[in-house]
Order: C-alpha cells, then structure tokens, then sequence
C-alpha cells in the first residue's frame, strides 16, 4: 500500500507539474501579444526586440496616417452591422434550435453551426467566386454578409448553451397566465438570455473586426478594413507603426471584454 506520506509527496508532484504547465500554456498564449506591445515603444524607426528606448512616435504615427483611420472606421462599421445582424438572426435561430419541434433540428443545427467548422479562407474565396458567378463584385455589403455567416455560430452557440440551462416551466407558466408566445419571448426569454447575448455581441464584434481571411476576399480595394490595410502594410514597411496598431487592437478586445464583464458579470453565463 501507498503510505500517507508518499501520496501527499505525489499530490505536491502534480499540482507542481500541473502549475508549470498551465504557466507555460499561459507564457505562449501572452508572451507575443506582449513583444508586440513592446516593440511599438521602439523608437527607431525598424522592428526590434527587446526596444532600444520608450517612444510613442508610432501611435501618433497612426493618426496623422489618413489611410489607417479611414480603414479603421469601415472596420468599425462593418463590425457594428456584422453583430447586429448576427443578434438579430441569431437568438431565434438558437431559440427554434433548442424550444423547436421539427423534422431535420440536428441537420439543422449542423448547418447553422458549420460555418465555425469551415476555414475563414475557404468561406472567403466561396464568396468571392459566387459573387463573381452572379455579378455581384467585392464591396461593403459582401463583406457585411461573409463576416456575417462566419460570425453567425458564435452568437448561435453561446445563446443555444444559455437556453439550455433555462427552466421552461417558466414559459409554460407564462402561457398558463395567458401570454402568447411571443409575449413570452420577449418577456420572460429574452431577459434571461440577456448576459449570454451581450458575450455573443463581444466575440462577434471582436471576430469581425480582426478578420483577416475572410475580409481579404470579400472587402472593396477602394474601402479595405483595418486588418487588410494592415495586411498590405506588413508587406512594404517594417517600422513599428504595427506593432502599435496592433497593440491598440489588443487594448480594443481587452476593453470590450472588461465592458461586457462589469455590465453583465461573466460568472452568470455559467449559471
């Protein structure tokens, strides 16, 4: 038999291991976005790392670019209009997927999720061949709709996670009073899901801003989104001005994030 004291010795082991490991995952995970942030306080005018001094030339680089704000603001609004569409086809999508009664619901969920499980590429270059097929050229309204059903599984699944865990004994009381189902939706569902479709509205603002593979295909040459302008950009100029575009897209995401978290509290997606 195993004594007490070796066992405790082996539990020391693997909480050790289990620490060194998390702290490792962890390291990979943040160690690039924090070079990156590094890098855009260099204050020559080439990328290096570790940074020779501490200058904010390159974020006042970016503003005084008109090409870099103009891009940023079709980003801006693409992403806006990307999660209201999402929210607005979405939550009933997820709400038919987990309160309907229909021949097919699997095939349909499969299909209302697939999107995720397909390569941002290959939805690009889909999109782009298909509006080639039917005239239909690369401009604001093909983007909109590509980082739309690209973005669309997100808002679906996190909602379809919160409805799950829902009583619907609530809903049978609320038509026992006299609702009719729609009332019901709006009165007793929606307030419910309320946390869940605020971190569906995040991630989907989030994944349309930054994409890249899909946006590259779909986007106007003439009104190109941030992160394709800096696709471009990487390929011709090797100053900071990234990195510090990068790091405030970073600031960008972690900001949206601590919104959603004071507003809503991300401990109640759990529940």
């Amino acid at each position: 038999m195993i004594s007490a004291k070796n066992k405790s010795t082996e539990d020391r082991l693997a909480c050790l291991a289990l620490v060194l490991i998390t702290g490792f995952s962890i390291l990979l995970l943040v160690g690039p976005s924090l070079m990156v942030i590094a890098i855009s306080f260099e204050p020559r005018a080439y990328i290096a790392f570790p940074p020779s001094g501490f200058s904010m030339r390159w974020y006042s680089a970016i503003f005084q670019n008109q090409q870099l704000l103009d891009s940023l603001v079709v980003s801006l609004r693409i992403s806006l209009i990307v999660m209201v569409v999402c929210l607005l086809l979405g939550i009933p999508a997820a709400y038919a997927s987990v309160r309907g009664r229909f021949i097919g619901k699997s095939a349909v969920n499969a299909y209302l999720l697939s999107p995720q499980m397909m390569p941002g590429m290959v939805l690009g270059i889909a999109t782009l061949f298909f509006g080639a097929y039917v005239a239909f050229r690369a401009s604001d309204l093909m983007l909109t709709l590509s980082l739309s059903v690209f973005c669309m599984p997100f808002v679906v699944r996190i909602v379809m996670a919160r409805l799950a865990g829902l009583d619907p004994s609530l809903d049978e009381a609320s038509a026992n009073l006299g609702a009719g189902k729609l009332e019901t939706f709006f009165r007793i569902t929606i307030p419910q899901i309320l946390p869940a479709a605020f971190a569906a509205s995040a991630f989907t603002f989030i994944e349309a801003f930054d994409n890249v593979t899909v946006s590259l295909f779909t986007s106007d040459v003439r009104a190109r989104p941030l992160p394709v302008e800096l696709y471009y950009l990487v390929q011709f100029d090797s100053s900071p001005i990234i990195s510090a575009i990068s790091s405030l897209e970073i600031a960008l995401s972690f900001i949206v994030m601590l919104v959603i978290a004071k507003a809503v509290g991300l401990e109640r997606l759990a529940r």
